[in-house]
């Protein structure tokens, strides 16, 4: 069976390690394609098994008529069993157009229920031609597409997984405190996102005055690039906080730095699914203190793996970071209980066995629908 993904993302984001790591883990099993925009920096981090096209479509964009029309031209002349979009309505259209049999979608974000508006007629019809299954990564993202008007039989729900990056840094020398010039003993409270409005850290950086005047030897690490930064970069100034504060920016490889972090911070008001930045602080024993926005409540279970605060609430979120500050017991117990979840439920094993078992039931997944995909791929259901 010959499975073509296709990304629109012209950068690395959670979508294309995802993406990435499915590819890196099955590649030997079945025979990938990945279609990419033209120059996108994804292209040259997939593994070398895998075919990889550039074409000439639009970036950080669903969909456009000129793109459907590409995409058709593309799988005219370039057969493929499956198509499988991470945001590419486009591709999915001009795929069924052009006649493969099946099409598929990950839903990789999540937005408040209140915003969920129930799709019209011309959408629902849209997505029942072009789009045979959807892949959720979150319980939460599954109830928004029902609530957009999706059947439950078109949704198959499969939670984000991450490498053990325990096993990339065990004989790692690398020391984030001497990388930042941080006295050894400094607590690093670290944040691994892009910086944008959705993530919240402008929420993190508000709580940094009370926590530092309460707790001595913290610093604050903030890890991305994004639309915000110099705008974040301003507000820690106006808070008088620079000293206490790092914006690394990008880094490939940020479990050199989470593996010195004393906390994980995921303050999401928006989008968050199953965060692999979470679940990489997970395999590190690092426990997260998250907001109670998507997905996070589905990896977090307040006061046993980390912490949940509720969302958009900078006092909640600062009781929440000095709660562990001032009692690292409770945070050790975290820890190790944050690490058991992260083997139990969050691995890139448990992730690449359900994606492993959602394509070879794909042939079992007739036009009429009759024969279905179970919606989730439990070990002793599928």
């Amino acid at each position: 069976m010959k499975i073509t993904h296709v990304i629109s993302d012209t950068n690395i984001g959670g979508a294309g390690i995802l993406l990435r790591s499915v590819l890196t883990s099955l590649s030997e099993r079945f025979d990938f394609e990945a279609i990419v925009p033209k120059g996108a920096e994804l292209s040259g981090t997939l593994p070398a098994s895998v075919k990889i096209t550039e074409l000439d479509v639009s970036g950080d964009k669903s969909f456009s008529l000129r793109d459907v029309k590409a995409f058709y031209n593309y799988f005219k002349l370039n057969t493929t069993d499956v198509v499988h979009t991470h945001a590419s309505l486009s591709a999915r259209l001009g795929a069924k157009l052009a006649g493969v049999r099946l099409a598929l979608s990950t839903r990789h974000c999540a937005i408040p229920d209140a915003s969920v508006e129930r799709k019209n007629f011309i959408k629902r019809l849209v997505y029942r031609l072009s789009t045979d299954l959807t892949v959720s990564t979150a319980d939460f993202a599954t109830n928004n597409l029902i609530k957009e008007g999706i059947p439950k039989s078109r949704i198959i729900t499969i939670k984000n997984g991450s490498p053990d990056v325990s096993e990339r840094v065990k004989d790692s020398h690398f020391s984030a405190h001497e990388e930042l010039k941080l006295p050894k003993g400094t607590k690093i409270i670290g944040s691994v996102a892009r910086l944008e409005w959705v993530k919240g850290q402008d929420l993190i950086l508000r709580a940094v005055p009370d926590i530092v005047r309460r707790v001595k030897n913290v610093h604050f690490l903030f890890i991305g690039e994004g639309g915000k930064k110099s705008e974040y970069q301003r507000l820690a100034a106006s808070l008088g906080i620079e000293k206490h504060v790092t914006f690394l920016g990008y880094t490939p490889q940020p479990w050199n730095y989470q593996k010195d972090f004393y906390l994980n911070v995921n303050a999401s008001r928006g989008t968050e699914t199953s965060c692999l930045a979470t679940s990489e602080c997970m395999a590190l024993g690092v426990p997260t203190v998250a907001s109670s926005f998507g997905g996070n409540t589905e990896m977090i279970c307040h006061g046993e793996n980390g912490l949940i605060f509720t969302s958009d609430n900078v006092f909640a979120l600062k009781e929440a970071i000095l709660s562990l500050l001032l009692d690292e017991d409770k945070r050790d117990r975290l820890s190790a209980e944050a690490r058991k979840s992260y083997e139990n439920s969050f691995s890139l094993c448990r992730m690449a066995d359900d994606y492993k078992r959602l394509y070879l039931s794909l042939g079992n997944y007739s036009k009429d629908r009759r024969r279905k995909i179970p919606k989730r791929l439990s070990r002793e259901r599928v």
